[in-house]
């Protein structure tokens, strides 16, 4: 038999229906393309200061999507990785830059959170990838192992959501006002805890789903990374929810100026957690995809 025969080919045997995925990669990637139009037309009045240069990084995203979800050879999760980090870095230079911001550098009208919202909503496209290329025949139950990715897109669509309609921005005014309370400098941070909350449910359902995550070696030790930015960007993001604590350790003018540093380096590592999370799901596809390839041409 010609070695060509034994190679697995896209949309053969394990890999699933070539029209069906294709299909679902130009959804996927139609759609975050959309929504990526949709809300720079939005917040029209702070891009074109950028002269809606961040379309450039966007369609660095888009490329990335469709090479990560296309029925095909998925990308090396180290190409993803730098794209992803030429994205973040390029939105990051753009927002401070031509200031595209409503009142302060990567507020929620800016660049950076467009780009956050995408690459969250493009990890939810990648896990749902996994999971139909893991699950088991029949409908999806929590006691099958590889129902993890399901939950994880879930998730991760529900923080892409969170990202743009800021759901768990406000908790802590809403609390007050319904327990009747003075706002004091903790219970003034709780909605920036509940990001942290977020961060430990994911940690407890990789636990649980521990038996199939490790199998991914490469891809856990990439969320690893990703959790420690994470939890970097929720201590920051507490820290600098008033100034106080700063002014208190530093003094009011020093203290004023390294509030304002880790208010912008929050942000920072936000997109760094969301590009290692997204950069491990890619290495889980490439795994999947080569011990498949590499079952294919032994059975060959």
């Amino acid at each position: 038999m010609s070695k060509k025969s034994c190679d697995v080919q896209p949309g053969q045997g394990d890999f699933g229906n070539q029209g069906g995925r294709s299909l679902l990669a130009k959804l996927c990637v139609g759609l975050l393309a959309v929504l990526m139009i949709a809300i720079t037309v939005q917040n029209g009045q702070y891009f074109a200061r950028g002269h809606h240069l961040h379309l450039l990084p966007m369609l660095l995203v888009c490329a990335t999507a469709w090479v990560m979800l296309r029925d095909a050879p998925p990308p090396r999760p180290i190409s993803v990785f730098w794209a992803l980090a030429t994205a973040c870095l390029a939105c990051i230079v753009l927002e401070l830059y031509f200031e595209i911001y409503k009142r302060k550098p990567f507020d929620e009208d800016g660049a950076v959170t467009l780009l956050s919202f995408s690459m969250l909503l493009l990890t939810s496209f990648a896990t749902l990838r996994i999971w139909l290329q893991r699950k088991v025949p029949g409908p999806p139950r929590l006691v099958d192992k590889g129902t993890i990715w399901l939950l994880m897109a879930i998730g991760f669509l529900y923080l892409a959501i969170d990202e743009k309609s800021l759901l768990h921005e406000g908790f802590d005014t809403s609390l007050h006002k319904f327990l009747g309370i003075t706002p004091t400098a903790w219970t003034s941070r709780i909605d920036d805890m509940l990001v942290g909350l977020y961060g430990v449910i994911g940690m407890v359902a990789l636990w649980l789903y521990r038996a199939e995550i490790t199998h991914f070696s490469g891809c856990l030790r990439l969320l690893k990374l990703g959790f420690v930015a994470l939890f970097l960007c929720v201590i920051t993001d507490v820290a600098t929810n008033r100034s106080d604590l700063f002014i208190w350790l530093l003094g009011p003018v020093d203290g004023l100026l390294a509030y304002e540093f880790f208010g912008e380096a929050e942000e920072v590592f936000k997109v760094l957690a969301e590009a290692l999370f997204l950069t491990g799901f890619a290495h889980a596809l490439r795994t999947e995809y080569d011990e498949k390839a590499a079952g294919a041409r032994q059975s060959a």
